[in-house]
């Protein structure tokens, strides 16, 4: 039996028509470069490839672009007191994101900010110290939840509510916070996690999900695995070669019920580079969730400038300096 969810309903970045809602497109970019963990310093962020990003997001008919803020586990973007385990948001994060964020409003891009990558703690426990840290944050010890909640969160939202409320449009908590629960992080699985989402979505200037990931999403949302955690629509990320998304009769409902949800992520789980294949899959998973009732499809990953062969390669969209076929499959879907 599918629980009650507490409903939200916002309207603010999906139009309505007298069919009802439109279906938005967009692309995942997450970090920026290859610069995972420290993207927004002065030392990796290069405002020149922002501006290209941006073009290049616009013209494949993007309406979304999802951006991850700390996505990595080690604190890169904070100057970290391990003694007395406070934390300082380093000032040029904000300043390149406002940079990033009025980029964006030039070519009238529509962000999703994610805070955190629940998989980014898979290895943690070989990091005592570390992990001791995060898991007072997420379980609300000795107000360290408090404290992040201020130092990490707060700066983000004011800046967000100041000035980029029409650019900043989601804002997704975690990143596959289930990931979270696989890899130990909580001490009452879903309590814990209710009570860390709930804090960490106080107060913010825009609507807010926490995005579930890995084989079993769909399964874990229709579990009433969210339904205490103060989130105004839901996130799903689906990997499969065929494009197919299970009980879609299920999200239909919901659907019309006044449930939104989103395709967060999505692509391929093949290791091959295919051209055709990622294709395929891509419009299917296009189809598939216009069809099941959700508002908007986000791919994994629009650019990778990573040299050489790599296995993250098959998921991008422009890659080695070139649009794939699926990247003009994006473009043309909604014309």
């Amino acid at each position: 039996m599918i629980l009650k969810f507490k409903i939200l309903i916002f309207c603010s970045l999906f139009l309505v028509s007298s069919k009802g809602h439109s279906f938005t497109i967009g692309y995942n970019q997450a970090w920026l470069k290859n610069h995972f963990g420290s993207q927004w310093l002065d030392s990796s962020y290069d405002q020149k490839y922002v501006e290209n990003l941006m073009v290049l997001n616009k013209d494949s008919g993007s309406g979304i672009l999802r951006m991850w803020l700390y996505e990595g586990s080690g604190l890169t973007q904070f100057t970290y007191n391990q003694a007395n385990q406070t934390i300082k948001l380093k000032p040029d994060l904000l300043k390149n994101l406002s940079h990033f964020f009025k980029t964006a409003r030039k070519y009238q891009v529509k962000v999703n900010l994610t805070f955190l990558d629940a998989n980014a703690f898979r290895g943690i426990s070989k990091r005592p110290k570390m992990k001791t840290f995060w898991w007072n944050v997420f379980n609300n010890k000795y107000g360290m939840l408090e404290h992040f909640y201020r130092e990490a969160v707060v700066p983000v939202y004011n800046l967000v509510a100041s000035d980029f409320k029409d650019v900043v449009t989601q804002i997704d908590l975690v990143n596959e916070v289930n990931g979270l629960i696989k890899y130990e992080m909580f001490e009452e699985n879903r309590k814990s996690m209710s009570s860390f989402l709930c804090k960490l979505g106080d107060r913010r200037p825009v609507k807010v999900t926490a995005s579930l990931g890995h084989a079993d999403a769909s399964e874990l949302f229709f579990s009433g695995l969210m339904s205490d955690s103060c989130l105004d629509f839901y996130d799903i990320h689906l990997y499969n070669d065929t494009g197919a998304i299970s009980q879609c009769a299920d999200f239909q409902r919901l659907s019309k019920q006044g449930y939104i949800f989103q395709l967060g992520e999505f692509g391929q789980s093949s290791e091959s580079y295919d051209d055709d294949l990622q294709a395929n899959v891509t419009s299917h998973f296009l189809r598939n969730a216009q069809s099941c009732g959700f508002r908007s499809a986000l791919a994994w990953r629009l650019d990778d400038t990573r040299n050489g062969h790599n296995t993250e390669a098959r998921y991008s969209y422009f890659s080695f300096g070139a649009p794939r076929k699926a990247y003009y499959v994006m473009r043309d879907f909604l014309h």
